[in-house]
């Protein structure tokens, strides 16, 4: 069973999905970019695991909510 989610995006993020998806369908590629996520992510908190963590995965993406430093 499939659930409607809204989300909102920034503008360059949108424009480059919109850019790189072609003619499939807009959810279905959405759908394919995070799933293709969660698989790198849970590989790369299974990595941190094995060694000591210096930082949240977040901090490390390039489109995180994260505050710029001035």
């Amino acid at each position: 069973m499939k659930h409607n989610v809204s989300i909102t995006l920034e503008q360059t993020l949108f424009r480059e999905i919109e850019n790189t998806r072609g003619r499939e369908k807009r959810s279905n590629f959405i759908e394919y970019l995070i799933t293709r996520g969660l698989k790198t992510y849970k590989t790369e908190i299974t990595q941190q695991t094995t060694r000591a963590p210096t930082t949240a995965i977040f901090a490390t993406l390039p489109y995180s909510n994260k505050r710029k430093e001035d």
